[in-house]
């Protein structure tokens, strides 16, 4: 297992240096069927990442690859490039997403921002460290803020997430792009992420094994149970994401739209 961790760490970092090969000079930009952007530097780390990761013979599920549903137990579950509209928009908060799913559940994640020189890391045998430019800490519980600090996405708003927000009386609200909301989320930087838009697996298991090794939760939003994996089209309900020692009980959940207020 600490081979595959160091074996991701590594893989991310290279695959973030083909990345930044692309950055500020992205060329064709194409369109997915769901409207989402892919440029040449998704499909460079892609191709990178499956040929690293497949000499562990653990079979891959990428947001670039073809087949995203297997029948195995153990997978490795990729986005190559988390955060492609960031990318574009060059505000530095794009990621290479690894992780490594068992039984449904991501058991190791690695989360690798290229433009910052920030990594994160953590799983069930692996205590959860954060890596700025090569300087490496471990991520322990901090205590909880005397103001709630909410992440947000940056491109994937919703209005509830401002009803979540009063209802909670939380008043600041931080915009992250890609998966780094999860690693601001284990470091202590922000307390809770609601994602109240679709997100698709990839975009959250490396972050959910990192969260849960410092202790927090990544939670289905409608059953309050831990996200699972292998869902038809890899797509998620709305999550609900907080850090240590915060817990369910602290925050009051709804399921209806803001007008009805």
């Amino acid at each position: 297992m600490t081979d595959n961790l160091v074996l991701a760490v590594e893989s991310a970092k290279k695959a973030g240096v083909k990345i930044l090969n692309f950055y500020g000079d992205q060329g064709e930009v194409k369109s997915k069927i769901d409207g989402s952007p892919l440029t040449h530097a998704d499909c460079a780390s892609h191709d990178l990442l499956t040929e690293a990761l497949s000499s562990t013979g653990i079979p891959i599920v990428s947001e670039e690859g073809e087949s995203l549903r297997l029948e195995v137990d153990t997978y490795w579950l990729i986005d190559p490039l988390d955060g492609t509209k960031d990318f574009l928009a060059q505000n530095d908060e794009f990621t290479v997403n690894i992780a490594l799913v068992q039984n449904a559940k991501p058991i190791m994640g690695v989360i690798h921002a290229p433009a910052l020189g920030e990594t994160y890391a953590g799983g069930i045998d692996h205590s959860p460290w954060f890596e700025k430019n090569g300087d490496r800490s471990l991520l322990g519980s901090i205590p909880k803020s005397k103001n709630c600090r909410m992440a947000v996405s940056r491109f994937h708003d919703h209005p509830d997430v401002g009803v979540f927000a009063k209802i909670n009386q939380i008043e600041k609200r931080i915009e992250v792009g890609s998966a780094l909301k999860y690693g601001l989320l284990a470091r202590g930087e922000v307390d809770v992420v609601p994602r109240l838009v679709g997100s698709s697996e990839w975009d959250v298991a490396a972050g959910q094994a990192i969260v849960e090794s410092a202790g927090g939760r990544v939670l289905d939003w409608h059953t309050t149970i831990p996200l699972s994996y292998g869902k038809l089209g890899r797509r998620n309900p709305r999550l609900l994401s907080f850090r240590s020692p915060y817990h369910l009980s602290d925050f009051t959940l709804m399921n209806y739209e803001p007008e009805l207020l």
